[in-house]
């Protein structure tokens, strides 16, 4: 069975297109997020989803305390590595998961990683989840890249193939579109290839990642299903003032903890 592009903390980031300054730039908005919608200071936050956290990393440099969630072994070791005394790990599932932590201001869930809950059952047992760990009037904070409909394809069709690089590696990446049943709630399924040329030699990774389809209507709607949680805010392009039909590439929807 061909390894995941997780089990590579160092490389996968580049495999998905980041840019060099997209975190710091995501980290300020989230600062300003939190500045416009909370009352109180907001100083420790929920970093799900996290990878080895390199928001964390930002964070704790400007005075927060930051926890973080992943299911990954890989990257959690990672984060770990690079850890300090304000960023603490702990390896959960993001559908379910508890914490020995006193409550946070607030939570995030960045990378545009959160339409991977597919299930309706665990998409409110996260919501749940996340608010159990928040205090009362926190704020959650959730990437979501947008979403144009596709058109279903009856076969496993390639989308693009691309190159990238993450230091001395030299990365060739595949991507393809799979199958949806009519009935399904996803926008995708998505599998990435990418051949790794590392200088040992050639790894290829295989990921296949269902996405549902998430816009602010329907965050807004699980929100309000979980009970747990009203919707405040949808922001675009991490702007305060653009409207939503003027989106060009994500968009963050903001939660308050009821």
């Amino acid at each position: 069975m061909e390894p995941s592009i997780y089990e590579y903390p160092d490389i996968f980031r580049r495999a998905h297109l980041e840019s060099p300054g997209e975190i710091p730039a995501e980290v300020l908005f989230l600062q300003q997020i939190w500045n416009r919608h909370r009352k109180t200071q907001t100083r420790r936050i929920l970093d799900i989803g996290c990878g080895d956290s390199p928001h964390g990393r930002l964070l704790t440099g400007d005075g927060f305390e930051v926890v973080g969630i992943d299911r990954s072994p890989a990257m959690i070791a990672a984060g770990r590595r690079r850890a300090n005394p304000n960023l603490r790990f702990y390896r959960r599932p993001i559908e379910k998961f508890t914490l020995p932590e006193r409550s946070f201001d607030s939570a995030i869930f960045m990378s545009e990683t959160f339409p991977v809950i597919v299930e309706n059952a665990d998409l409110l047992s996260h919501l749940k989840s996340v608010a159990r760990a928040l205090k009362p009037g926190g704020l959650y904070c959730i990437d979501i890249d947008r979403q144009d409909p596709l058109p279903r394809v009856r076969q496993r069709t390639m989308w693009r193939e691309r190159t990238a690089r993450a230091g001395n590696v030299a990365l060739e990446i595949r991507e393809f579109h799979r199958p949806i049943p009519w009935h399904s709630p996803l926008h995708s399924v998505y599998e990435l290839e990418c051949t790794i040329n590392f200088p040992a030699g050639v790894v290829t990774t295989r990921d296949l990642i269902p996405v549902r389809y998430t816009t602010p209507t329907t965050l807004e709607l699980a929100a309000l299903a979980s009970g747990m949680f009203k919707m405040v805010a949808a922001y675009c392009d991490l702007s305060f003032t653009k409207p939503l039909d003027k989106c060009r590439y994500r968009w963050t929807g903001v939660l308050r903890r009821v």
